[in-house]
């Protein structure tokens, strides 16, 4: 059945390459460049490692299409703030591109760096008409940035920069773009270790004996420290026989899991993942956290979707039987060292600083400057550029007063000098610090940033602290409590608040 499905899909190849593969006829591009990216693969692992090419060709001044499924889609719009998104099947066939296609207008760029474009995709290109392709598929004609050779061996991400550097991109930051959730999970809740046996496919995944001998060997390694077991609505069942078969008392499935977003707010506050080769892995690279991956060697083959070497980052790698891979195409996943794997994962921890504390302040709501509204609906544009998760925030502070003085000693985030105001001819610096606002009228609480102006008056009086975040309606409401990380700040005593500003500025202020 495989052999006639693949001949098939060869003379499907071969017949829209002889009706449709042309190549591209030059014209000059006018005004804003138009680059569509399909991501209709519906595979949530490409998409992260992908992210941080939206972040990178804003700054080229360019509009970006993407077309990809509904699960993926709001991902796009709100996180990876993507001009515009249009919904698909996932790999649509020949009627629905041949609709899509004068929809979309012009497009000059299409960047689609799959290993082999299928044949309606050869159509779908044949009716858009760009001025580049970029595509590892060599062999078309309609591809004229040809990556498939000349980029052999090197990972996904490493790829995607390649295309930013020749579209005229300057430095390319590839840090991933992550979602996170709008609360973090509480600190109580979270795990040390988190755990991930499963995979999209069944070969992919650790086998359930493979995975409860695993838990075991780690448990009894680190018997004070908890184990938490991921797993989706679909595997939550298998989950927690797992947990029971387990019997060890620091090992727990981890419930709640419904959206891609909740598995990273417990990715960001554990202090290592294990994980096979699935999108947990990004996941877990772009939150930078302590990770143990779970690869197959395929007999020297470069695997383009290998984490990026880091010293968070170990990968351990499972031996596959070469005959049954080309008979089959399945691979094993449990045939990998239990020692190497735990060996590299006490590495990993001896480095790793206990969890963070978290403060909570009791905050007054008190009037501000006035002049916020205007300035940050200048300064977010610019500053969600290199930090997107505030991009959709509201272009307004809410301004807090505290009984003791903060200063930010180690922000989330600091900005590069921007020239924010009309005149372009003063820069400023910010930083960002996440925090969460407890409100008494509110069921939940609500993700936030510090926002610090280094150039604003608030800088002199370290009690009262602007914070952004989405449009609340706080008209009757005058006290919160503010929870923030215990390590980004100070709380200084009224004789220190001189020398704590000071120390909060960095060496080129």
């Amino acid at each position: 059945m495989s052999f006639l499905r693949d001949a098939r899909k060869a003379c499907a190849r071969a017949a829209f390459r002889l009706l449709a593969d042309r190549s591209l006829s030059p014209r000059a591009t006018e005004g804003i460049l138009h680059i569509l990216v399909p991501r209709w693969d519906a595979k949530l692992g490409d998409s992260i490692v992908s992210s941080f090419f939206f972040r990178e060709v804003r700054k080229l001044n360019a509009r970006v299409t993407v077309l990809t499924v509904a699960e993926l889609a709001q991902m796009h719009t709100l996180d990876f703030a993507v001009d515009q998104v249009v919904i698909t099947k996932a790999n649509p066939g020949v009627r629905e591109l041949r609709r899509l296609a004068p929809q979309l207008g012009r497009v000059d760029v299409v960047v689609h760096l799959v290993g082999r474009i299928q044949p309606a995709e050869i159509l779908f290109l044949r009716l858009l008409r760009p001025v580049r392709v970029y595509s590892l598929d060599d062999r078309l004609r309609c591809v004229n940035r040809k990556f498939g050779a000349a980029t052999a061996g090197l990972d996904v991400a490493e790829r995607y920069r390649r295309v930013l550097m020749d579209l005229g991109a300057g430095r390319v930051e590839k840090k991933y773009i992550v979602p996170l959730p709008d609360a973090l999970p509480p600190s109580s809740q979270i795990p040390y270790i988190l755990f991930n046996p499963y995979a999209s496919r069944p070969d992919k995944c650790l086998t359930f004996d493979r995975s409860v001998s695993l838990l075991r060997a780690i448990a009894d390694a680190y018997p004070a420290r908890s184990v938490g077991i991921l797993c989706s609505p679909a595997t939550l069942e298998d989950a927690q026989h797992m947990e029971i078969t387990v019997a060890r008392r620091n090992v727990r499935v981890v419930h709640g899991l419904l959206s891609p977003k909740d598995v990273t707010g417990y990715i960001r506050c554990t202090q290592a993942v294990i994980s096979v080769d699935t999108a947990i892995v990004h996941m877990a690279v772009g939150l930078e956290t302590r990770l143990v991956a779970i690869y197959p060697a395929m007999d020297g083959q470069a695997n383009p979707w290998l984490p990026p070497s880091s010293p968070l980052t170990r990968v351990i790698y499972s031996r596959q039987d070469p005959g049954q891979y080309r008979r089959t195409g399945k691979k094993d996943m449990n045939a990998f060292s239990l020692k190497a794997l735990l060996d590299n994962l006490h590495e990993l921890l001896a480095t790793a600083p206990e969890p963070d504390h978290y403060l909570s302040l009791k905050a007054r709501i008190v009037p501000g400057l006035g002049v916020a509204k205007g300035t940050l609906a200048r300064q977010l544009p610019l500053i969600s550029q290199g930090f997107p998760e505030v991009a959709d925030c509201h272009p307004g502070t809410i301004n807090l007063e505290l009984d003791s003085p903060l200063v930010v000693a180690q922000p989330d985030y600091r900005t590069a000098p921007l020239a924010w105001t009309p005149s372009g001819r003063t820069t400023e610096v910010f930083d960002l610090v996440r925090v969460e606002l407890e409100f008494d009228q509110l069921p939940a609480r609500v993700a936030a940033w510090l926002y610090v102006a280094h150039g604003s008056p608030h800088r002199c009086t370290p009690t009262v602290h602007e914070v952004i975040s989405r449009q609340l309606n706080l008209s009757e409401v005058r006290e919160c409590r503010l929870h923030l990380r215990a390590s980004a700040v100070t709380l200084a005593c009224p004789d220190q608040e001189t020398a704590s500003i000071s120390r909060s500025l960095s060496p080129s202020q």
